[in-house]
């Protein structure tokens, strides 16, 4: 291949490894840029993804978020409410918001805090372990299992039914026989939970879903059905498992990369929410949201035509120089936060204050324990999966002093 011409692929060692000089050459050179080998277009520029995010109308969630799914170029048949349009997806939204509110998550941060120190309390002691392996990859399916209802000795099965599904081999965008078979297989569970909390409910997550009513236009009550409830189940316990443990993992790199940055945390507790956004704006979890052209769209760059799969890059958003300065540097005091690390608009991400409340814990317990983590580089493994990007190890040694 020349070395002028840009290449985005989703499925190769790059987009793993190491994206953001191709997001940066996409922003600058292509920011409507056409994957001819798959077939979908890409954009890239912060204005543009907002732009694309908040035009559901144009583009579309029914036909699927990932890449595997939007290829097929058909719209799925199915009540999970990431891949429903309005006015569908706005009833839905309605009713599962009802059980999933800031006050609702607020009110949970004991629980949340004692999961998180007593995973890392069985570290204390250990020079030497793997700050994702050992705990992010753990604590947050049993926050959000213990939320849902999921009894305990299920709750890290739902971690790795997660983790099949989302995996990918390089070059190829489909899912693994044992991902479809993690799916099926995780879709019933949480099918079967939902039909036991009906029938004997107890105040948790699912029932709340089970129990959410809305009044239609006509006056009608609409409730969520089982089939609803375990969807979104589905949705919440998958995203549940994956966005803290991969923020946490890119932080614990971050600091490592920016000691001073770290020491701003010891020096001050009260830095960690910005921190938390500034991980979150380096490394999104999720580098990218599909959607689906159903009409030309024009943009500053090029168009693109109806019919067509759309990657929004999370990824090379949050790194635009058009709207961050120094993007490409860490710093935890630049103010503000990334609008688009948990979506936007219509399809932003309801579990977003949770996933922000379990990182600020996480990160002021680590603070509590040790003065510093020093990461071993050769050690660090990233995780292969579809739209999600991290690590799956960061061995680290518990630093004294």
């Amino acid at each position: 291949m020349p070395d002028d011409l840009i290449e985005f692929d989703p499925f190769s060692d790059t987009f793993f490894d190491d994206p953001y000089a191709t997001y940066g050459r996409l922003r600058d050179e292509s920011p409507v840029y056409l994957n001819e080998q798959y077939g979908f277009y890409a954009l890239s520029r912060y204005a543009d993804v907002v732009a694309a995010h908040g035009d559901p109308a144009r583009f579309v969630s029914s036909y699927g978020v990932t890449v595997e799914l939007l290829l097929q170029k058909r719209p799925m048949k199915t009540n999970m409410m990431i891949v429903l349009d309005p006015p569908e997806h706005t009833q839905q939204r309605k009713l599962v918001s009802q059980a999933f509110t800031r006050r609702a998550i607020q009110g949970i941060e004991p629980l949340v805090a004692s999961i998180i120190s007593d995973f890392l309390d069985r570290l204390v002691g250990h020079r030497e372990f793997d700050v994702v392996a050992e705990f992010a990859a753990l604590f947050p399916v049993e926050v959000i299992s213990a939320m849902l209802g999921v009894p305990e000795a299920d709750r890290q099965q739902v971690r790795i039914w997660v983790d099949t599904f989302l995996h990918r081999e390089k070059g190829n965008p489909n899912t693994t026989q044992a991902g479809m078979e993690a799916s099926l297989n995780m879709a019933g569970y949480f099918l079967e939970l939902a039909r036991d909390k009906r029938r004997h409910p107890d105040g948790l997550l699912v029932t709340k879903l089970i129990e959410a009513v809305v009044t239609d236009e006509d006056g009608e009550e609409q409730h969520l059905s089982d089939d609803d409830v375990a969807a979104f189940s589905v949705l919440i316990a998958g995203a549940g498992s994956e966005t803290v443990t991969k923020l946490i993992g890119s932080g614990v790199v971050l600091f490592d990369q920016r000691p001073d940055q770290w020491d701003l945390i010891r020096a001050d507790a009260a830095a960690i929410p910005a921190a938390v956004e500034e991980i979150l704006r380096m490394h999104p979890p999720s580098q990218y949201q599909g959607r689906f052209a159903v009409e030309d769209v024009a943009f500053d760059g090029g168009t693109i035509p109806a019919g067509s799969p759309v990657l929004l890059l999370t990824g090379a958003a949050t790194r635009d120089p058009r709207e961050f300065d120094a993007p490409d540097d860490f710093d935890i005091t630049r103010g503000g936060h990334t609008t688009v690390a948990f979506g936007y608009g219509a399809h932003s991400c309801l579990g977003a204050w949770l996933a922000r409340m379990e990182s600020r814990l996480a990160l002021e317990e680590i603070r509590s324990r040790w003065p510093r983590l020093a990461v071993d580089h050769d050690g660090l493994r990233r995780v292969n999966m579809s739209n999600v990007a991290g690590y799956s190890h960061v061995p680290v040694t518990a630093i004294a002093g």
